[in-house]
């Protein structure tokens, strides 16, 4: 059996973290006892019009989840390359153009990045990524047009718009202030910059309680695979 996913969903206002299997089942974490031995780094396959496929061969990988083939065969992984000079995935471009997208600020303690997601997946996007705090500043019409602004955002910020999981612990407890005060700075900073066209009033979530970190009793060590 092949864990395809790590994810998290929805439960009443609340998100839970799941594996989701090959055979399609899915078995929760919170508050789960876990003992697995683990192989060879196998390609997930890819996504097409909502479907997963399997990999074709079975590929061994050292890094990510999907083999060269696989990613250009996957419906979105270009659209993750994307930086809004010119479409590299020609097939979504008429979706893309007409879906509504949130910027978002994200807080790791002091570590603020940018980022974008679909409207309607905001708090799944930002409790995926781990963030303590998160706020949506910008709502903008068509793919390529956010991730230019993105990145407009990012440059006159100075800040980043990736923070990889090393970075994430070293910042996983937070001190709440840190976070509202980065966003709150970065936030003034963009007024009357030349993003006002798409600023909206600043909406901050508090993102702790999704992780239940008051019951760690010690700092965790990090493991890689």
């Amino acid at each position: 059996m092949q864990i395809v996913k790590y994810s998290w969903k929805s439960d009443g206002g609340s998100f839970e973290p799941f594996l989701a299997f090959s055979d399609g089942s899915k078995f929760g974490l919170l508050g789960a006892n876990i003992s697995m031995d683990i192989g060879e780094k196998i390609c997930t396959g890819y996504f097409r019009d909502g479907k997963r496929h399997e990999c074709l061969n079975s590929a061994r990988i050292e890094y990510g989840n999907m083999c060269n083939r696989c990613r250009m065969e996957d419906d979105f992984f270009n659209c993750m390359q994307c930086t809004g000079k010119e479409c590299i995935n020609t097939r979504q471009r008429d979706s893309c153009e007409k879906n509504n997208y949130f910027i978002y600020l994200a807080a790791f303690d002091g570590l603020l990045k940018v980022g974008i997601s679909f409207d309607r997946r905001l708090l799944e996007r930002l409790v995926e990524q781990g963030a303590d705090f998160g706020a949506k500043i910008a709502c903008v019409r068509d793919g390529k047009k956010v991730r230019i602004i993105e990145q407009d955002i990012r440059r006159h910020l100075g800040i980043v718009d990736r923070v990889v999981s090393r970075e994430k612990h070293k910042n996983l407890f937070c001190d709440p202030n840190k976070c509202i005060e980065a966003i709150t700075t970065a936030v003034s900073r963009i007024r009357n910059n030349g993003f006002n066209e798409y600023l909206i009033r600043p909406e901050i979530f508090d993102m702790r309680k999704f992780y239940r970190m008051d019951i760690v009793s010690s700092y965790p060590s990090m493991r890689e695979v």
